[in-house]
């Protein structure tokens, strides 16, 4: 088990507090309300990375199917600067 101090509203606390029946039932529903946070945060934090796994999957088969997945940043870089400048010819 893990502990940590908490600064909580002292006026917040007391007001909740009047909710239980003692110290102890509410320490255990603060314990209860606080893991479920860690568990709804830690789901979260799962779906962000495995969404963001997901993501850089599919940008690298559309790499290997536009056949750029083997261009160095140089290459890219090239490629950039090219495109920018037939922009600004098409503008003008």
């Amino acid at each position: 088990m893990c502990m940590y101090n908490l600064s909580l509203d002292e006026e917040l606390v007391q007001r909740t507090r009047r909710s239980f029946a003692n110290e102890t039932d509410m320490t255990a529903w603060l314990q209860r309300q606080v893991e479920a946070l860690l568990i709804e945060y830690n789901t979260t934090q799962q779906m962000v990375r495995r969404n963001a796994r997901a993501a850089i999957a599919a940008m690298r088969r559309q790499s290997e199917l536009n056949g750029n997945s083997k261009m160095t940043l140089e290459d890219i870089n090239n490629e950039i600067r090219q495109a920018r400048q037939e922009r600004k010819t098409i503008a003008l």
